[in-house]
């Protein structure tokens, strides 16, 4: 069995990946020259210590499918044209997609070893969904309150001098017109940055077009980061079933007491703390671009909150 576990930025990916190695799965690393384990097996080349030598890599760091496998790299041209070459293409992203080469990505997938887990930030594309078939891949997706997401994605932005927004995102006059840019979207210089609505309804494809798993963070963090035991107990044996993993009840509490706070990119690892985070103006943005959204997706009664 090999997953591809897929998430909104910024909406659990660790904690997902957390569940992935708790069931057994081995984290790949999609980058360098081959999907090589994260746990360290494996030639020189591919090893934390080389990369660190190259500075291509930060130790303990590690790249799923996203953007970044067509962007940036030593020889950024080069790595552009050989990685979206070709007429089919697929999707790669959820806040600013880039297209990259359907064969590309599809030898990519056909190194990675069996019993492993992939991490991917990707909106739904049929030429993904179409590989995905192809390699008889699984693919599991979290998403998380979508102004929960924007709020840490403001935050994640400004502590990332190396994103290649960030320079615009920092010129913004201040935390209250970036957070407005995290919800609404726009460009930033070369930069696009899709609407929140945007980006989870093509998000939101992959189980409606491809039969892929969703749960939300909420469920998933279960009491420790503000949810629910028994929503949590449930998202995981939902998981599990999907990819054909029974669990006993010994199991399951094994792997749902393992959940919580082994992220690198948890903040608090809490639902909600966008209403400490939010001003008026904000509250009605998020309204006005993704009212509906939050109803279908549960987290609202309606557009009037």
């Amino acid at each position: 069995m090999r997953v591809i576990a897929n998430s909104v930025p910024k909406s659990g990916t660790h904690l997902l990946l957390r569940l992935m190695t708790l069931l057994g799965l081995d984290l790949v690393d999609f980058g360098g020259l081959k999907p090589t384990s994260v746990s360290g097996a494996g030639p020189f080349w591919s090893s934390k210590t080389f990369q660190k030598m190259l500075g291509t890599r930060e130790p303990g760091k590690f790249l799923g499918i996203g953007p970044y496998l067509v962007e940036g790299g030593r020889v950024p041209l080069v790595r552009r044209a050989v990685r979206t070459s070709g007429r089919e293409k697929v999707t790669l992203g959820v806040d600013s997609p880039r297209e990259a080469s359907r064969r590309w990505l599809g030898r990519r997938l056909g190194q990675v070893p069996g019993g492993s887990v992939v991490s991917a930030h990707c909106v739904y594309s049929p030429g993904f969904g179409e590989l995905l078939r192809e390699q008889n891949m699984e693919m599991v997706c979290i998403l998380r309150d979508p102004r929960d997401t924007a709020l840490s994605h403001m935050r994640y932005l400004q502590e990332r001098p190396r994103h290649q927004a960030f320079e615009q995102y920092m010129a913004l006059a201040d935390d209250h017109e970036r957070l407005m840019y995290s919800i609404r979207g726009g460009w930033l210089g070369d930069y696009p940055l899709l609407s929140l609505d945007e980006r989870y309804r093509r998000f939101l494809d992959w189980e409606r077009q491809a039969g892929a798993a969703l749960v939300k963070f909420e469920e998933l963090v279960g009491p420790e980061g503000g949810g629910d035991e028994g929503a949590q107990r449930r998202a995981t044996q939902r998981v599990a079933e999907h990819l054909g993993i029974e669990l006993g009840e010994e199991r399951l509490e094994e792997v749902c007491g393992g959940l919580f706070g082994k992220g690198r990119t948890f903040r608090k690892g809490q639902a909600g703390g966008w209403q400490d985070g939010f001003a008026p103006e904000h509250r009605e943005a998020a309204k006005e671009v993704a009212g509906p959204l939050l109803v279908e997706l549960g987290y609202e009664e309606n557009v009037d909150w």
